[in-house]
C-alpha cells in the first residue's frame, strides 16, 4: 500500500492519517490519540522519526523538534503550559546535553543538562538581576562558581547543595570584603562587635587639655577572635557628659525649653551616664598648635574691642554724646553711625557674659573625622583631638545655668543695663558662653560605630566606647620676666 491513507487501530485509541509506503507509515503523517493528543510530522518505515510536532492534552505541553523511534531526541523546543520554555538537546525524552530554559518566574538558565536537571557548567540569570556562573550538580549549584548580585556584590568561591560552602570571597557592594571559610551559606567567622585595643581596663584614658590621643580597634567575634575582613566603614563620634541641672537652677521659659531639648538629644553610654554630641577632629600635632594659636589671636583681638565697648558703657558722658549725635543725625537727615560693633566673638567673654546670636553664626568648626575602612579587621586613628566647644555650645550653656534666648522670649544686653533704646540703637539677643581656647575639663566619650551601608549581613557591629577624662592643663612656670626688679 502506497500513497495517502487512513488507518484506525483495533484498540481504537490511535488513528493514523498520512502517507504510506509498502504498507508502512512513511513520509508525512499525523497520529491522533483518543484523548486529543497527537503527533504530526515525519515517519520512516512505520516509526516516528525525524522532525515533527507533539501535543499532550493532559498537560498542554507542546514540542517541536527532532524525534527518534517515537521519542524526543536531538534538537528541540518544549513549551510548557506554565510558561516555561526549553530550547536545546534531548536524549530519549529527557533534557540532556546543552540547552537553555526560561522558567515561569523569568529565571533563565543556559548550560548543560543531565536527565532533565541542570548538571555541569552553566549560567543562571535570576529575575531579580543576580547572575550565577559555575558548576551544577543535579539542579543544585555545587563546585566552584561566582554570583554577581544585582546590588553589585560579588561572591566567588565554593558551593555545596546550592549554598556558599568552602573557601570563598564576598565583595560586598558597600566595599566590605570577607575572604575565608563558609559553612552552609554563612561565614565561618562572623564579627559581631568592635573592640578597643591597647586601652586601660574599663576602656578609660586620661589626657590633658590640648593633647591628641590615638585609638585602635579590632573587629571580633563573640568568642573574641579577630575577623580579618576588609573595607568595613567605621565612624568616630564624641560626646560630653551631660547631667541636667538640679531644681535650684535659675528658671526661665527658655532655659526649661532648652533643657527638655537637650534631654531628648542626649544618648546613653555604657559608663552609666548620658552624653551630648561634641565635636572631635583628627589632625597632626602642628595643625593643632596652629588652630590654638589662631583661637588665642582671635580672642586677643576681640578682647580689645570688648574693652573699648565696656569703657564706653561705663562713661556716661559718652552716652550723652551718642544721644547728641543721634539728635543731630535726626535733624539733619544723615545716617547715624554706631561705634558699637555689629558682632562679638564669644570666647573673650566671661562665663556669665552674653553674646549676640548673630555673632555665633558662621563660626568655623574643626574638620570632621573622615570615616575609616578596616584592613585585616583593624583600624586606627593616630591624632584624635577634642577642640574647644564651638560658640554658644548649648549643653554647656545649660550646665552653666545660663539664660538661653528662645524663639518666644529674649533679653538684650542693652535692656539688661537699662534703657538704651535711643535713635539708631540695635537690640540683640544674647547667649552665655564659656571662655577658653581649649576643651573644657571633664568626661568625654568617644564612640566607634560601624556605618557600613548597606550593613554586612544586614546587621552592623556593636559599637565600642572609650571614656576620655580630660584634665586641666597646668600653667607654665613663671619666668624671669615675672620677678620683681631689685
Amino acid at each position: 500500500m502506497c500513497g495517502f491513507g487512513v488507518y484506525n487501530y483495533e484498540n481504537k485509541f490511535f488513528r493514523y492519517e498520512g502517507q504510506w509506503r509498502e504498507g508502512k507509515k512513511h513520509g508525512h503523517g499525523k497520529l491522533v490519540m483518543a484523548d486529543g493528543s497527537y503527533y504530526e510530522g515525519s515517519f520512516e518505515n512505520g516509526e516516528i522519526e525525524g522532525h515533527g510536532f507533539r501535543y499532550w492534552s493532559s498537560t498542554g505541553n507542546t514540542y517541536r523538534g527532532q524525534f527518534h523511534l517515537g521519542e524526543l531526541h536531538g534538537q528541540g523546543v518544549m513549551n510548557y503550559s506554565d510558561g516555561a520554555v526549553y530550547k536545546g538537546d534531548w536524549f530519549r525524552n529527557k533534557r540532556q546535553g546543552y540547552g537553555s530554559i526560561a522558567d515561569s518566574m523569568g529565571n533563565v538558565y543556559q548550560g548543560y543538562f543531565h536527565e532533565h536537571k541542570k548538571h555541569g557548567e552553566g549560567t543562571m540569570t535570576y529575575v531579580n538581576g543576580d547572575v550565577y556562573e559555575g558548576d551544577w550538580v543535579m539542579d543544585k549549584r555545587q563546585g566552584h562558581g561566582q554570583v554577581k548580585f544585582a546590588d553589585t556584590s560579588i561572591y566567588d568561591g565554593q558551593f555545596r547543595n546550592d549554598l556558599f560552602n568552602g573557601e570563598g570571597t564576598m565583595y560586598h557592594c558597600s566595599g566590605f570584603v570577607y575572604e575565608g571559610l563558609w559553612i552552609n551559606g554563612e561565614p565561618a567567622q562572623l564579627a559581631t562587635k568592635i573592640v578597643l585595643v591597647g586601652t586601660e581596663e574599663g576602656n578609660t584614658i586620661e589626657i590633658t587639655q590640648g593633647e591628641t590621643f590615638a585609638l585602635q580597634i579590632e573587629c571580633r567575634t563573640d568568642e573574641g577572635e579577630v575577623v580579618e575582613d576588609q573595607g568595613r566603614e567605621l565612624q568616630v563620634i564624641a560626646g560630653v557628659r551631660f547631667q541636667p541641672p538640679k531644681e535650684n537652677t535659675p528658671s526661665g521659659t527658655s532655659i526649661l525649653e532648652t533643657l527638655e531639648e537637650m534631654e531628648e538629644a542626649t544618648v546613653p553610654t555604657p559608663f552609666g551616664f548620658d552624653v551630648a554630641s561634641y565635636p572631635i577632629t583628627e589632625q597632626e600635632a602642628s595643625l593643632v598648635k596652629d588652630m590654638e594659636s589662631a583661637l588665642s589671636l582671635q580672642k586677643s583681638n576681640t578682647a580689645l574691642t570688648e574693652n573699648t565697648i565696656n569703657e564706653q558703657d561705663e562713661d556716661p558722658e559718652a552716652g550723652e554724646r551718642d544721644k547728641e549725635v543721634d539728635g543731630e543725625a535726626g535733624e539733619g537727615g544723615s545716617t547715624h553711625v554706631q561705634s558699637r560693633p555689629e558682632s562679638i566673638a564669644p570666647e573673650d567673654l566671661g562665663a556669665n557674659e552674653e553674646v549676640s546670636e548673630e555673632a555665633l553664626e558662621g563660626s568655623p568648626e574643626p574638620p570632621r573625622i573622615t570615616n575609616v575602612k578596616t584592613e585585616k579587621g583593624t583600624a586606627k586613628w593616630d591624632n584624635l583631638y577634642l577642640p574647644p566647644a564651638p560658640p554658644g555650645y548649648r549643653p554647656f550653656l545649660v550646665l552653666d545655668g545660663a539664660t538661653v534666648d528662645g524663639a518666644k522670649k529674649s533679653k538684650s544686653r542693652a535692656s539688661s543695663r537699662g534703657d538704651g533704646s535711643g535713635p539708631g540703637t540695635k537690640s540683640k539677643s544674647r547667649m552665655s558662653v564659656t571662655p577658653g581656647d581649649l576643651v573644657r575639663p571633664g568626661d568625654y566619650v568617644i564612640a566607634v560605630h560601624d556605618v557600613t551601608m548597606p550593613p554586612w549581613q544586614d546587621k552592623p557591629l556593636e559599637p565600642a566606647y572609650l571614656l576620655v577624662k580630660v584634665k586641666k592643663k597646668k600653667k607654665p612656670p613663671v619666668g624671669d620676666q615675672g620677678k620683681k626688679k631689685k
